[in-house]
């Protein structure tokens, strides 16, 4: 036997778990793998999914059976999977597919699956992939990955910043990424200047909230997308600061007369241009050591995400209110 008789990966990320499954089959040293995915949180599915498990092609390429959603399946069915995996089937390759949120950074899974002696087997073997998804401490490093394989570079700071603005989902940091590399094309070197092209993961129009701020206007559209966010379950603070250090970079560059790096409609650069002259370098300069405070708050177990939104925006309207 030169590869596992059957796998399980547990990783809330569909497309990062697409992604291992993939480079587990490539590496199997066996090619032209045929997948039959199976999705167990739909109805109907014993018949499909015993055929899948039980029956080889007699012709035609090796079977790799993907059973996504195992997370959805009753304890019953586990103990039942003991007579399918007791023996190797050189044509069939079984991948359980765990998909549900980790609790606090923690796998959760079923005691009965735990129980089972295939899966100690497994544990045993290594025939397990555990990886909680992207976070905001991990994801720089996918985002330098993904530059890579695009075949382009990222400038000063470029990653940094895109680690704040990119939302936690690797398909959608793939498309934003696919995005400015067709807009640097041919330079294939990312700026500062480009990243007004990302889609942030909060959908929020930060230059009217600063803006409201600085004028004492109704800020309430900002602070419902916020909350409601919030009582999701969102952790907001780092797309805020994304956006918000974005903001800041145009509008020092507007206040420093450094119009030629910011590319803007004629109306929204009157508009900047005013709030920049209006709050000055000193001030402006004033928000990227805000966003530090907050961003380093956070990441030293000092304060959670959400005090440190609650600090970051009460300092934001002491220093930039009229």
């Amino acid at each position: 036997m030169s590869r596992p008789g059957f796998y399980f990966c547990f990783c809330p990320d569909s497309h990062l778990l697409k992604m291992q499954i993939n480079r587990i089959l490539e590496s199997s040293g066996q090619a032209n793998w045929q997948k039959k995915t199976i999705w167990l949180d739909e109805q109907d599915q014993e018949d499909n999914l015993w055929k899948a498990l039980n029956l080889p092609s007699m012709t035609g390429p090796p079977r790799a059976v993907i059973l996504r959603k195992c997370e959805t399946l009753p304890d019953s069915f586990w103990p039942g999977m003991s007579s399918v995996l007791n023996g190797f089937r050189p044509s069939i390759w079984p991948f359980f597919c765990y998909e549900s949120e980790w609790k606090y950074g923690k796998l959760r899974i079923s005691s009965k699956l735990s129980a089972q002696k295939f899966f100690k087997f497994a544990r045993r073997k290594k025939w397990i992939w555990e990886f909680p998804g992207l976070t905001r401490k991990n994801i720089g490093r996918y985002i330098v990955q993904q530059f890579r394989d695009k075949g382009v570079e990222p400038g000063p700071g470029v990653i940094e910043h895109l680690s704040l603005l990119l939302p936690l989902v690797s398909h959608g940091i793939n498309v934003e990424i696919d995005k400015l590399a067709l807009l640097v094309h041919p330079e294939k070197t990312i700026l500062k200047e480009h990243l007004g092209a990302v889609d942030s993961q909060l959908d929020m129009d930060i230059f009217a909230f600063l803006q409201g701020i600085q004028s004492g206007r109704n800020t309430a559209s900002a602070w419902n997308k916020i909350f409601k966010e919030q009582l999701r379950g969102e952790q907001m603070l780092f797309p805020f600061l994304g956006l918000l250090l974005r903001e800041a970079r145009i509008l020092w560059h507007l206040a420093t007369g450094q119009d030629n790096k910011v590319k803007l409609y004629p109306g929204v650069r009157q508009q900047k241009l005013a709030l920049a002259g209006s709050l000055g370098q000193a001030r402006i300069s004033f928000l990227w050591e805000l966003a530090l405070e907050a961003e380093s708050g956070v990441k030293s177990g000092q304060v959670s995400s959400d005090q440190a939104l609650d600090n970051l925006t009460a300092k934001l309207f002491k220093v930039f209110s009229r």
